[in-house]
């Protein structure tokens, strides 16, 4: 059996309503990891439970010949578990626009947080 884009838009917008009450802590991360073929710009993370909610922004490499590539933008949404060696159990479906909301979401209320305008205000 295997989650459905329903499933993930559904835990998406529930993470997000968390977000906006103010009910998760965003911070920035390292557990998602890139490889030959995938650059992660930034990403926050939040506990709930046992689970770390992780998600990037990111930029894969396609070629177009075998010298010259162009980088396209997307977001990621992975779920993590364990403390010391966190493992990744799964990753949302790469098309789900929401993810961009999250993590625009998760950005704002880290930098809310960190109160980037403090000094301003």
């Amino acid at each position: 059996m295997n989650y459905t884009s329903s499933d993930w838009r559904l835990a998406v917008t529930n993470l997000l309503k968390k977000t906006s009450k103010g009910e998760v802590t965003w911070n920035t991360s390292d557990l998602f990891k890139g490889d030959a073929w995938t650059f992660v710009d930034r990403s926050f993370q939040c506990g709930i439970g046992d689970k770390t909610y992780v998600v990037s922004e990111t930029r894969t490499k396609y070629f177009l010949d075998e010298e010259e590539f162009i980088w396209d933008g997307g977001f990621d949404f992975s779920v993590f578990e364990g403390l010391m060696e966190p493992q990744r159990l799964a990753s949302a479906p790469k098309d789900l626009s929401i993810i961009k909301n999250l993590f625009k979401a998760a950005e704002d209320s880290f930098a809310f947080k960190s109160n980037a305008l403090g000094d301003l205000l």
